[in-house]
Parts: structure tokens; sequence; C-alpha cells
């Protein structure tokens, strides 16, 4: 019966913390006026916070002419410093498989994918500094140029830049807006049901605790 208590209050604890990340930075979601292409360009928008922020994970919302299926499975994100209101310096990437979950919301040809990820580490923002989100979503820039990133309606940030061929010293300005947002670190806060585990469980593992304790006293 103990081994019994024990397990159920180990099993409250596993599942104590549970994937939980929040969204920390939203530029907009898709409207349906088209986007620009990022098979074979790298597109980026930038972002900035007012405070140091760490930087866990991102969506981005990815439109196509055809059928998603016609991706071929390849996304890399880059963060980039910025050099004079463009993409500078590259400060971060990593090759990652994007959560995709078809939504409601509109692109021109239908309705547009969320591309979610977890960054391969974290990134650490400083307050008031301004950095670009980068995505390439083809395994090389010859393909896939039917899949693009989905427009947003305008806001009071810079418009949207693009290096054809992904070679990050030809950017320009695309002059549009794009879908996408950051999340934090994963938060290992419980939940409320996972506290209620917890609780049964740790009560249930201290009672059989104290029965043991008075087994032993009646037998000594």
């Amino acid at each position: 019966m103990r081994k019994l208590n024990l397990a159920v209050a180990a099993l409250a604890i596993g599942l104590a913390v549970p994937a939980n990340a929040s969204v920390i930075y939203d530029n907009g979601t898709p409207n349906g006026s088209g986007g620009n292409l990022s098979g074979g360009w790298v597109q980026a928008e930038d972002f900035s916070f007012g405070s140091t922020t760490s930087v866990g994970g991102a969506g981005v919302y990815i439109g196509t002419t055809s059928d998603i299926a016609a991706w071929d499975g390849s996304f890399t994100y880059y963060i980039f410093s910025d050099s004079g209101g463009s993409p500078g310096t590259m400060l971060a990437s990593g090759s990652v498989s994007p959560t995709v979950t078809a939504t409601a919301f509109p692109d021109y040809f239908g309705n547009a994918y969320l591309f979610s990820f977890d960054l391969s580490s974290p990134f650490d923002a400083s307050a008031g500094t301004t950095y670009w989100l980068g995505i390439h979503t083809a395994a090389d820039f010859s393909t896939q140029g039917d899949i693009f990133w989905a427009n947003t309606d305008s806001n009071s940030t810079a418009t949207g830049h693009e290096s054809f061929g992904g070679t990050f010293d030809n950017w320009a300005d695309n002059g549009a807006e794009h879908a996408f947002y950051l999340t934090g670190l994963t938060s290992s806060v419980p939940e409320p049901a996972t506290w209620a585990l917890m609780t049964l469980g740790f009560g249930v593992a201290g009672v059989g605790l104290r029965r043991g304790r008075t087994k032993r006293r009646q037998f000594t």
C-alpha cells in the first residue's frame, strides 16, 4: 500500500510541469491581403521589448497558393540585430520542426497555417533594443515558390525586409507587415487541475507514512 501511495505522489510531481508558454509579443494575425515568399527569400520582421525579456519560441502564419502538403518540411529561423532600420548581424538561428496548425485566419488564397516552434536556445532580448525575426521555409533557395509569410495590418513597427537567396547582404524593404507572435520560456507553474492531483498525491502519501509509523510503534 505504501508503494502505491508513493507512486501516486510521484505521478502528481511528474505532472506538475506542463508546457505553458505565454505570448510576450504579438505582431498581429493574417488579414487576407497576401504575403511575401519565404522559400527563395529570408523574410524578416522587427520586434522589441520595454524590459529585458527571454524569448523561448514563436509562431508565424504561413500562406500557400496550393496546399500546405506542398511544403517540403524544412524551416529555419534567425534573429538579427538592427542596422539602421534593417536586419544586421545574425545573433541566433536554428533549424526546427514547427507544429503546423490549420487556422480560420484568411490568407489571399484560402486560410493561413500557424507554424509554432521553440527556439533551439532561449534568446535574451535587451530592453529598448530592436531585433529582427527571420524565417526561411525551404531546404534551399530554389524551391517552395508558393509558400509565403502572411500579411497582417500595418502597425507602429517597421515593415518587413527580405533577402533574396538568404545572402543577408541584399536586404530590401518589402513594404508589408507580417503575422507572428513570440512566446516566453515554458512555465513551470502547475495548472489548477495539477495542483489538485498533487494535493491528493501528497495527502495519500502522508496517510501511508503515518500508518507506517503507527504500525512500527505497535510492534516495538
